[in-house]
């Protein structure tokens, strides 16, 4: 029975989402941010347990902040992730001809210097702004790109959702058991995007994130120094006139001591302080949602950590 209700609760949903994906591609652009703004704002209001965790979380970011204005942080969070979702389900429209009115880089130099090196890219993000876009441009415009992807449990959704970004010509990886293939990736000299602004929850490090101990996902670092695949960030902002700005950042390079366990904590924590950084600017860009600091180190880890 409970089989049952599973099985029809995830077709359920995948009907629900695959009908908003159809609205939002068959209406005019305002009327399905619209949508969604409805749907977020009644999230906002209803999933009060959410709500909390975000707010908890801005004071562990901005401590010295009043509570109006970390409220009004997460309602402008919350309106982003409403455009998100929409500008998610528009991402097909984008060719390589148009997508230029939807995503500007700056800073492209330092991806593809590191690229030319054929070592491969290991392109680190958040979950900030439009954090799909960029993944999806980039492989509009030619480039190789892998993305690293933890599974949806609906699978029915999860293929949907790959499916579209699919569209763009960027190829997925899943997370469980993606060690090798990413690896396999890079020495063909592509670009492998990873996302590392998240609770980790196996092949962890804990690094400080906003002055907090946080486990953090330390594959980029790992494949670093298995590769030499150099390490660039990357993150978008939403204009005015609803296009995105993607920057690339300087290449993430450490000074090697030889102890592979402090190398990959040193990579590891550049990745987040840089991340810790453009969140701390526009905050209301980020999800605060996810519960980051869920993870947090026992007795005898926080004894080692602080031997570091």
């Amino acid at each position: 029975m409970s089989k049952g209700r599973r099985g029809l609760g995830a077709y359920a949903a995948w009907i629900g989402l695959a009908s908003m994906i159809a609205y939002t591609q068959r209406t005019p652009r305002f009327m399905n941010r619209w949508a969604f703004r409805a749907l977020l704002f009644t999230a906002y209001h209803l999933w009060q347990s959410r709500l909390k965790v975000a707010l908890e979380h801005l004071k562990i970011a901005f401590p010295e902040a009043g509570e109006k204005n970390l409220l009004d942080v997460a309602r402008r969070s919350y309106r982003n992730l409403a455009e998100f979702c929409a500008e998610f389900c528009l991402m097909p429209g984008l060719t390589r001809e148009n997508v230029n009115r939807s995503v500007r880089f700056a800073g492209l130099e330092l991806l593809d210097e590191a690229f030319k090196r054929g070592k491969g890219v290991v392109l680190v993000w958040a979950h900030y702004d439009n954090f799909e876009l960029v993944n999806y441009a980039l492989a509009l415009k030619g480039y190789p790109v892998y993305t690293l992807i933890r599974e949806v449990d609906n699978p029915m959704i999860d293929s949907m959702l790959n499916k579209i970004r699919e569209a763009s010509g960027q190829r997925i990886i899943k997370r469980d058991g993606a060690a090798s293939e990413v690896i396999k990736r890079l020495r063909e000299g592509a670009i492998v995007t990873i996302a590392t602004d998240q609770n980790a929850l196996f092949n962890h490090v804990f690094v400080r994130f906003f002055g907090r101990w946080a486990s953090t996902i330390k594959s980029p670092a790992v494949v670093h120094l298995r590769t030499g695949a150099p390490i660039i960030p990357v993150y978008s902002t939403r204009e005015e006139d609803g296009s995105h700005s993607a920057r690339f950042l300087p290449e993430i390079k450490i000074s090697p001591d030889g102890n592979m366990k402090k190398d990959i904590a040193s990579i590891t924590q550049k990745i987040a302080d840089v991340q810790a950084g453009f969140i701390a600017e526009r905050p209301e860009f980020w999800l605060w949602l996810h519960r980051r600091w869920k993870i947090q180190p026992d007795e005898k880890e926080l004894e080692a950590l602080n031997a570091r």
